[in-house]
């Protein structure tokens, strides 16, 4: 048997419960295990990180195996080599050939790939109690839902009556199940719990919970018990309301167009202006989106700033796409208050039913996954799904989950990618360095910039990283300054919701003062958001600020959307990076970049071009004119020791 598993390409392994030890396992299981060889997974004993609990469930198996041939599926915690895994697994019965022992069969499916949902509702806590209640130990999932604080049976069952019950059931039958409200770490929460009478190995009775987190199917059940289906705030369709209409649609096979609508920036509106002040703009939004829609579409608030609207092919009077579109300008106008300028606009993902998902409760997924795109793509626009993209969503919500440790595990890292100034006889000379955020997770590789800062924004610590970012760049540029060139300056990103913090001109003073550096040694990279969202007439007091202080502002990315000549007169910028898809087709864009650099240096502004890979592109650019040059041809980003080991110097 074990030659045909293991070729599996599922984790498949014997554990052996008498001695604790892993007998035999196939080459992802290996893997699973951290383990470079089947010795040394071997050779482990597994004793040492068992818990009593968890030791009493495996007791338990051995009896059921014992029995009859049992099948037992559940979502457990693994921490190999201090790496934290939840795999679903299946335990079954074997038996060793030598010596007619019981043993446990174990396959096992990584719970990344499982959604969410199922990984909450299927992870296994286990604790057990002497049978006069006394806490003896948890296993993982069990401390980190219920907390450490557990001293007896009393302090995890809320409800004394249930207590008694639990206890009375033990007594009659030696078993008890039933959903029990508990109390942890999170607050009182509902667990589908299986309590049992077990015998240690030297037979001494004791108590064994095994509980699964229901907490959320039995909110569910309350609120459909109460038959609300439309969200107090804005009277549209709650999630329930969504779900109903859903089914509906499914049961009768109705093709359908499903709009994912998340509004970026509302979360600064809340910050800034207030919760009331957030329900008026959703209430607005509310309106708005009924106002653009056919008849008999259906609008859901799906979540807090997350919309759903649902519109019937035979009802659609528009394509979908310009329909999309007109969504995206009408939640994208600023005019949310006469009396105040919000920055807020939409990201959209659309999906079709039956053609992106046979199941009416996938296309929610599919939207979902395609609305992320639109994210990362910028935001402000809306996005079809295609096959695949769920994989982009489930990466986003791996690298939220593992982010907010990276920066106390010392995980981020600057890379610096070099900015040349070319001369008419081309001598080539590095102007600056610009520093690019880099994660090196252990998990998921090397993550740049584009994929962290989103997520930082969700997880309320862009300001804090950023604020990392500058201080060590500046710290680098001290000792880049030492290797290459000490007139080199070096340029930082900055967000939009860090111009909107009025202390950011004294904290650059402050680490430039700590660094004995000067203003001009930093350059502040605005991208197009941050320039649409912040920069305007009525709010540009703190770039103004910078300006005033003696930092120079460079206009990352320009001509890469709609807006850019809008706000081109109002930045006090000393340079302009004109976007990378100019360069690669430079040859049919020839008059286009002509006329932006035209423009750009009517505005008192130098021109660099990003994205410059060939020597080709490098010698176009110069026949225009263009000597500031950032890309492959010139230097890729690169850590800070590579310039140091290296001497760099120019190609």
């Amino acid at each position: 048997m074990l030659l045909e598993i293991k070729d599996l390409a599922i984790p498949v392994w014997i554990y052996d419960i008498d001695n604790y030890c892993i007998q035999w396992a196939n080459q992802p299981a290996l893997a699973l295990w951290e383990s470079d060889s089947p010795e040394e997974l071997y050779s482990r004993d597994f004793k040492l990180v068992t818990s009593k609990a968890v030791e009493s469930r495996l007791l338990e198996y051995r009896r059921a195996f014992k029995e009859d041939n049992a099948l037992f599926y559940e979502n457990w915690h693994f921490v190999p080599k201090g790496i934290s895994k939840f795999v679903f697994c299946q335990f079954s019965r074997y038996i060793f050939e030598d010596d007619g022992r019981i043993a446990m069969l174990v396959s096992g499916l990584p719970s990344s790939k499982l959604n969410h949902n199922m990984q909450l509702n299927l992870t296994a806590m286990l604790s057990d109690y002497s049978n006069e209640g006394k806490f003896i130990s948890g296993n993982p999932p069990f401390l980190d839902a219920v907390g450490h604080k557990i001293t007896h049976l009393k302090d995890l069952i809320v409800n004394p009556s249930a207590l008694k019950t639990i206890y009375r059931s033990l007594s009659q039958s030696g078993r008890f199940e039933d959903d029990v409200l508990m109390s942890g770490s999170q607050g009182d929460r509902w667990y589908h719990s299986v309590v049992v009478k077990v015998h240690d190995d030297d037979e001494k009775e004791k108590i064994l919970i095994h509980q699964y987190d229901i907490h959320r199917r039995k909110m569910n059940e309350v609120a459909l018990s109460k038959e609300v289906l439309t969200d107090a705030l804005t009277g549209l369709l709650n999630r329930r309301g969504l779900d109903k209409k859903l089914a509906e649609l499914g049961h009768s096979k109705t093709p359908f167009i499903l709009y994912y609508i998340d509004l970026d920036g509302f979360k600064t509106i809340n910050d800034s202006f207030g919760h009331g002040i957030g329900d008026q703009v959703l209430q607005t939004v509310a309106d708005r989106l009924l106002s653009c829609l056919p008849a008999h579409s259906s609008v859901c608030r799906f979540g807090g700033d997350e919309f759903v609207v649902i519109v019937q092919i035979s009802h659609l009077e528009t394509d979908k796409a310009e329909l999309a579109g007109v969504l995206v300008k009408s939640l994208s106008d600023a005019n949310y208050d006469d009396s105040r300028s919000m920055a807020l606009s939409a990201s959209i993902g659309l999906a079709q039913y039956p053609n992106d998902a046979d199941k009416v409760s996938a296309v929610v997924s599919c939207a979902d996954a395609a609305m992320y795109q639109a994210k990362q793509l910028g935001k402000r626009r809306w996005v079809s799904y295609e096959a695949g993209m769920e994989q982009i969503t489930l990466r986003q919500s791996a690298i939220a989950q593992q982010l907010s440790y990276a920066q106390s595990n010392k995980e981020l890292q600057l890379y610096y990618q070099p900015i040349w100034e070319i001369s008419k006889n081309r001598q080539k000379k590095i102007i600056s360095f610009e520093a690019l955020l880099r994660w090196h997770s252990g998990d998921l590789g090397i993550i740049p910039a584009e994929e962290i800062m989103p997520v930082l924004e969700e997880l309320g610590i862009l300001i804090d990283v950023e604020q990392w970012v500058v201080e060590q760049a500046l710290s680098d540029l001290l000792i880049l300054r030492e290797h290459i060139d000490s007139d080199i300056t070096v340029a930082v990103n900055l967000s939009a919701i860090h111009l909107r913090e009025a202390t950011l001109p004294d904290f650059l003073l402050a680490v430039l003062a700590k660094k004995k550096l000067m203003p001009k040694d930093l350059m502040i990279e605005l991208n197009e958001r941050a320039l649409v969202e912040e920069v305007n007439d009525d709010n540009s007091a703190i770039v103004h600020k910078l300006v005033e202080d003696g930092f120079n502002i460079s206009i990352d990315d320009f001509g890469k959307g709609y807006s850019s000549l809008a706000y081109l007169h109002r930045i006090p910028a000393v340079v302009a990076k004109i976007d990378r898809s100019f360069v690669k087709q430079i040859e049919c864009c020839s008059k286009t970049l002509t006329h932006i650099q035209g423009l750009i240096e009517a505005h008192g502004m130098r021109v660099l071009v990003l994205g410059v890979d060939t020597e080709t592109q490098e010698e176009s650019l110069l026949k225009f004119g263009i000597y500031l040059h950032q890309g492959h041809q010139v230097g890729c980003p690169q850590p800070l020791g590579y310039y140091i080991k290296n001497n760099f110097s120019p190609p």
